[in-house]
C-alpha cells in the first residue's frame, strides 16, 4: 500500500474513533474524554449537547478523510483536517456557551450579579499575526530555494536529524500549530472558555503571554528551518540560546501564574 495512503487511513481511523469515543462519553461528563471546556463544565446540559454534536461531526470527518486517504494528496487530506477539526471545536464552544446563558436566563438571579471580566486580546493577536505574516512572506521567498525533503528538527550540535517533504515540515505543521495556538489565544477573551479559575483577569493575561510566548518560539523555530534549508544558514550556538531562553521563560511564566493561583 502506497506510504501516504496508509498514513491518510490512520489519521481518519484515529479521527473516527476519537469521534466515536466523544459520542459514547456524551452523558458522562468526565476529565479525559470529549469536548472540555470551562462551559461543559459548568453545566451538564451543555457537556451533552456540545459532545453529542461533537462526536457525530468528528466521526464524519473521519470518514471524510478516509475517502481523501486514497487521492494520496497528503497537503489536502492535513489541510481538511485542520480545517475540519477547527470548525468543529469552535462550534462545540458556541453551543457549549450558548446552552449556559440560556440556563443562567431561567434561573433566579441570587444576590448582585457579577459580570466576568473581558479580557482584551487584541495585543496578543496583533503580535501573533505579525509572526505568522513573516514567517509566510519568508516561506513565500524562499519556497523554491529549498529542496522537496527538508530538516525541520536539530540535535543539539546543530545537526539535522528529522526530516519532513517541505509541504509538510514548513507550511502545514508551522501553519497548524500557528493557528491553532492563535484561536486559543481568541478564546482568551473569555475566561471561562479556557476554565480560568473565578475568571481570575491576571491568570488570563499570563496564561495569554504564554501562548504568545509560545508563538514566538516556533516562529524561531520554523524561521531557522527555512534559513538552514533555504540559505544554508546554520549555528548551535543560536539554537541553545533558543532552548535555554524557551525553558527560562516558561519557568518564569509558570511562577508567576502559581503566585496568581494563590
Amino acid at each position: 500500500m502506497n506510504p501516504d495512503v496508509a498514513f491518510g487511513l490512520f489519521i481518519s481511523t484515529t479521527m473516527f474513533v476519537a469521534g466515536l469515543l466523544t459520542y459514547l462519553y456524551r452523558n458522562r461528563p468526565n476529565h479525559a474524554i470529549g469536548i472540555r471546556i470551562g462551559y461543559t463544565y459548568i453545566s451538564e446540559e451543555a457537556w451533552k449537547k456540545a459532545n453529542t454534536f461533537a462526536g457525530k461531526a468528528l466521526m464524519g470527518l473521519g470518514l471524510l478523510l478516509g475517502v481523501l486517504s486514497f487521492t494520496g494528496n497528503i497537503i489536502l487530506l492535513m489541510m481538511s483536517m485542520i480545517i475540519g477539526i477547527s470548525l468543529i471545536t469552535w462550534r462545540s464552544y458556541v453551543i457549549a456557551k450558548e446552552t449556559v446563558e440560556l440556563e443562567a436566563i431561567s434561573m433566579p438571579a441570587e444576590g448582585e450579579p457579577k459580570p466576568l471580566e473581558r479580557i482584551e486580546v487584541k495585543p496578543y493577536l496583533a503580535i501573533q499575526l505579525v509572526l505568522i505574516s513573516s514567517y509566510l512572506i519568508l516561506l513565500a521567498v524562499s519556497w523554491d530555494r529549498m529542496p522537496e525533503i527538508i530538516a525541520i528538527h536539530f540535535n543539539v550540535q546543530g545537526i539535522a536529524d528529522r526530516f519532513e517533504p517541505k509541504s509538510i515540515g514548513a507550511f502545514l505543521i508551522p501553519v497548524g500549530g500557528a493557528v491553532f495556538i492563535l484561536g486559543l489565544t481568541y478564546l482568551g477573551r473569555d475566561p471561562v472558555a479556557l476554565r480560568i479559575p473565578k475568571g481570575n483577569a491576571r491568570i488570563a493575561r499570563i496564561i495569554l503571554e504564554l501562548l504568545t510566548m509560545l508563538q514566538f518560539l516556533l516562529w524561531g523555530a520554523f524561521t531557522y528551518s527555512i534559513l538552514y534549508n533555504a540559505y544554508s544558514y546554520s549555528s548551535p550556538t543560536f539554537l541553545n540560546a533558543m532552548v535555554i531562553g524557551s525553558m527560562g521563560i516558561i519557568v518564569v511564566e509558570t511562577i508567576r501564574l502559581v503566585k496568581a493561583m494563590k
